[in-house]
């Protein structure tokens, strides 16, 4: 009876094309919008996860100011941190960082504001004054030149990040070249590879990295660390250390914690629970969608009832039982949703694949969210078209036979 029964309900569909496939189209875009919106949640959440992962797990980074948020702030670029904090890092905390036990390399990084400038040509930019272990802590690469190393003193080179270098050389080899930065000469020894080393999926191409001592010159030769990074021994755990630092940190600040101090596993924890709230919320903005696509199908489902009245009635005269005749409108339902499903998974694929080579993002359509999308479709066949398919079988077979 089922299999007659989806014979029926295709015939029925094929017979009023037009009316079908708009039905189809508010099950298709709720389906779309539903499925693309959780891909690109979970796609973007792997690649943060990726590049956390790929920063090691030996790693413990200390912000200034208290943040509850444990990833408002990046280990690449700390200009997406909150700067509105007055505290700060000075030298001696970094002190106590590279001192505590199981630290094997630490740096600070200190955040200026300023301008570049060659030829006339100037460009409002970050500066990151940083020492020489910046590279190694934060695994970023260099597309040419070379970095900071040896006697930072009195060293005024610079290290500019692709977007900036090609503002002011455009396709000329930069390395060599004097930019002026707050009306102090510096050469240009190093380009980011910033297509390399993005920012939690956002290339950092507006930054120029200079040496610390130039940096502290620039600040009244006073050091206000906004970022210290510490790299620890393979050997030790990061949580004890975390704690050792706390507990220095502590005494310099007068027990104050003005501070945010956050490891790996803390900072994949909590970007997991940020992406799953979103993406939730998201994608439960966009199944209204697929709700109003529900409550056309009924409205459909509704009105072919009220149309095919005489066909219950002959059915329902020759022997059909109230449960074939409810079974009859309700596949005609599910096999609109499921169709609808069905295409809106395929579009899903098509839209994440064009976002995928058009953007940095990568959307994530694995078979558990196109199943999912599948489900939710059937649900809502089940859900929107059991009502008009119990109207159905509850007709009366005489006064059905005499509807015109």
């Amino acid at each position: 009876m089922i299999v007659q029964h989806t014979k029926m309900a295709i015939n029925s569909l094929k017979s009023n094309k037009v009316r079908t496939f708009l039905t189809l189209l508010g099950i298709i875009i709720g389906v779309t919008s539903v499925t693309t919106i959780i891909g690109l949640g979970e796609g973007v959440k792997r690649q943060v996860n990726q590049q956390i992962n790929e920063l090691g797990s030996d790693l413990i980074t200390v912000t200034a100011g208290k943040n509850n948020h444990n990833n408002d702030f990046s280990f690449f670029n700390p200009t997406t941190n909150s700067s509105s904090s007055t505290a700060k890092l000075s030298d001696a905390d970094l002190e106590a960082i590279r001192s505590t036990p199981g630290v094997k390399l630490a740096g600070g990084i200190m955040l200026l504001d300023g301008s570049i400038t060659r030829e006339g040509k100037k460009i409002n930019s970050k500066l990151l004054a940083v020492d020489e272990n910046y590279l190694e802590l934060t695994k970023q690469k260099l597309a040419q030149g070379q970095f900071f190393g040896g006697n930072l003193e009195n060293n005024n080179t610079v290290v500019l990040s692709s977007g900036i270098a090609k503002q002011l050389f455009g396709s000329a080899d930069p390395i060599g070249s004097t930019v002026i930065i707050r009306s102090i000469n510096f050469i240009v020894i190093g380009v980011l590879d910033t297509q390399e080393t993005a920012n939690f999926g956002q290339a950092i191409n507006n930054v120029a990295l200079i040496p610390f001592p130039a940096g502290k010159l620039m600040n009244q030769d006073v050091s206000q660390m906004q970022q210290a990074t510490a790299l620890l021994d393979s050997s030790v755990e990061s949580n004890g250390v975390a704690e050792a630092i706390k507990q220095k940190l502590l005494i310099n600040h007068s027990g104050e914690e003005e501070f945010t101090i956050t490891t790996q596993d803390q900072l994949s924890g909590s970007t997991d629970s940020t992406f799953k709230m979103l993406t939730s919320f998201t994608a439960a903005v966009a199944s209204i969608s697929l709700l109003v696509g529900g409550i056309g199908v009924m409205n459909i489902m509704l009105v072919t009832v009220t149309e095919r009245t005489r066909e219950i009635g002959i059915r329902k005269a020759i022997g059909a039982t109230k449960l074939q005749i409810l079974m009859q409108f309700l596949i005609e339902a599910l096999a609109i949703t499921l169709a609808g499903g069905i295409i809106g998974v395929i579009t899903s694929l098509g839209l994440s694949y064009i976002i995928s080579s058009q953007t940095a993002i990568k959307p994530a359509l694995d078979p558990w969210i196109a199943t999912l999308a599948i489900g939710v479709s059937i649900l809502v066949g089940i859900i929107f078209g059991t009502w008009p398919a119990i109207r159905a079988s509850r007709k009366d077979p005489i006064h059905s036979l005499k509807h015109e």
